[in-house]
């Protein structure tokens, strides 16, 4: 699977738009991103291990809401994207 990452996210992921993993779950999928970028751990999740409402994932397009426990193949592309706020 891969993760893909744009704006002010790449910050905390060494500037790379694409990271790929070779996991079955989404949940197992970020536990390994946060274990290889622990900065972006705090920015996508809450202290209860829920993904923060600012943001959004999708897997191949499709939002995700709060089933992290979603099964993941190799060609799967996961998109996470902040929220836009403002005037």
């Amino acid at each position: 699977m891969t993760f893909l990452f744009s704006g002010s996210l790449l910050r905390y992921v060494g500037f790379r738009r694409q990271i790929d993993y070779e996991t079955s779950t989404l949940a197992i999928a970020l536990r390994v991103l946060f274990a290889d970028y622990p900065e972006i751990e705090g920015i996508l999740m809450n202290q209860d291990g829920t993904l923060r409402r600012s943001l959004r994932l999708a897997i191949n397009g499709e939002v995700v809401h709060t089933d992290l426990s979603q099964p993941l193949v190799a060609t799967d592309s996961v998109t996470i994207m902040t929220a836009i706020a403002g005037g």
